[in-house]
C-alpha cells in the first residue's frame, strides 16, 4: 500500500507566517523520525487552496493560519469528507481544532485589568487586522464590566497593548519613559519571536495573556496523533481515520473543540514557560569552560 498523502497549508510568506513555521517544524521533525508514517505536502494558504486539496486527493489537511480563509476551507473539506486537523486556530466540526476559542480573549484582557485593580484601563494598538478587531472587542468587553476605557499614550493604571508578538519588542521601547503599574500583551510561547519579547520587557511589569497549551505543544499533538493514526491504519480515510486521531492525541480534544481544561491564562511574561524560564537562567548562571 502506498504511503497516504497528507496537505500541510501553512502561510509561507505574510503577518502569519510564524506561525506557519511552527507547523512546519513540526512536519519536518516527523519526516525525519517516522518517514513511512506519511507523505506530507506543503502548500501555501491562499484563497482557494482547498479546492487544490481536495483534488489532489489527499487523506487529510492539517494547518490553516488564516480565519479569513479557513473559513471557508472548512466547507470544502467537510463536503468532501476531508479530516481536517486545526492546531492553530479554532473551527467547527467535523474538523478538529486544538485552538482555544479566540471570543474569550477580550474577556480575559478586560478581567485581567480588572484583577490588577485597574481603575482604567488604556488600550494602544497596531494597525493590523487583526489588533484593530480586538481592541473593538475589549472596548465592547471594558463597558460590560464597567471599566473605564482610554486610548493614547503617557502614564497611568494599567496599558493593554495590542500587536502581532514580533512587533511587541519595538512598541515596547518606543514606550520607554511612562510608567504604568501594569502592562498587559497578548503572547504565545510557541512563536520564535517570544525571547526577543521577553528580552525587551525586562524589568518592565508585563503581564501576558497567552494560550495554554501553546502552539508548539497544539501543533505536535495534531500532527503526531494523525502520524500515529495512519501510521497504525493506512487505508483509514474519512469519519474513521478523524476518531482515530482523537484517540491518538496527547492532549484530550473537548466536545465544542479546543483542548479540554486549556484555554486563556495570565501569567508574569517571564513566567509563561518554565522551559525557557530555565533554560534563560542557566545561561545567566552557568559559566562558560574554556578550551584548552
Amino acid at each position: 500500500m502506498s504511503v497516504p498523502a497528507v496537505a500541510v497549508v501553512a502561510p509561507l510568506t505574510g503577518p502569519r507566517t510564524a506561525a506557519g513555521t511552527v507547523l512546519l517544524a513540526e512536519v519536518d521533525r516527523l519526516r525525519g523520525g517516522a518517514p513511512e508514517a506519511a507523505d506530507w505536502q506543503v502548500f501555501h494558504e491562499t484563497p482557494g487552496v482547498a479546492h487544490t486539496v481536495v483534488a489532489g486527493g489527499f487523506t487529510a489537511v492539517v494547518g490553516h493560519a488564516d480565519p479569513s480563509v479557513a473559513d471557508g476551507a472548512l466547507e470544502v473539506y467537510r463536503q468532501a469528507g476531508l479530516p481536517c486537523l486545526l492546531p492553530l486556530l479554532p473551527g467547527r466540526a467535523p474538523a478538529l481544532s486544538w485552538a482555544p476559542d479566540e471570543t474569550h480573549l477580550a474577556r480575559a484582557l478586560a478581567d485581567a485589568a480588572l484583577a490588577l485593580a485597574a481603575s482604567a484601563l488604556t488600550v494602544a494598538y497596531d494597525d493590523d487586522q487583526d489588533s484593530t478587531g480586538l481592541a473593538g472587542l475589549l472596548a465592547a468587553q471594558a463597558r460590560v464590566t464597567g471599566l473605564a476605557m482610554r486610548t493614547g499614550g503617557g502614564t497611568g493604571d494599567v496599558l493593554a497593548l495590542l500587536a502581532p508578538q514580533h512587533r511587541l519588542p519595538a512598541l515596547l521601547r518606543a514606550r520607554e519613559g511612562e510608567s504604568w503599574r501594569a502592562v498587559l500583551v497578548v503572547t504565545d510561547c510557541g512563536l520564535p519571536s517570544f525571547d526577543a519579547l521577553v528580552t525587551a520587557a525586562a524589568g518592565l511589569p508585563v503581564w501576558a495573556v497567552h494560550a495554554e497549551p501553546c502552539l508548539v505543544r497544539r501543533t505536535r499533538a495534531a500532527v503526531a496523533s494523525l502520524a500515529a493514526a495512519l501510521a497504525e491504519d493506512p487505508s483509514l480515510r474519512g469519519a474513521r481515520l478523524a476518531s482515530r486521531v482523537l484517540s491518538r492525541s496527547a492532549l484530550l480534544i473537548g466536545p465544542d473543540g479546543g483542548v479540554l481544561g486549556g484555554g486563556r491564562r495570565v501569567s508574569r511574561l517571564s513566567a509563561v514557560c518554565p522551559i525557557r524560564a530555565a533554560a534563560r537562567e542557566d545561561a545567566l548562571t552557568v559559566p562558560h569552560t574554556q578550551a584548552v
